[in-house]
């Protein structure tokens, strides 16, 4: 009886720790899409605030 329940418990901990590493997988692939957005957005700013023309509106509050 001791031994079913011993590999019970050894089962059940090896699903979560399979669990917990598909999901520690899984954000930081989420982690590595949002750092290449936000890369995406940074460039698009610096386009956007060296353009002369934003530049000037920007100053004269529009």
């Amino acid at each position: 009886m001791k031994t079913s329940h011993s590999v019970i418990i050894i089962l059940l901990t090896i699903l979560g720790l399979s669990w917990l590493s598909y999901t520690i997988v899984d954000q930081q692939e989420q982690i590595e899409q949002l750092q290449e957005q936000l890369q995406h957005e940074q460039m698009k700013y610096k386009i956007i605030i060296n353009d002369p023309l934003v530049r000037d509106a920007m100053e004269a509050g529009g």
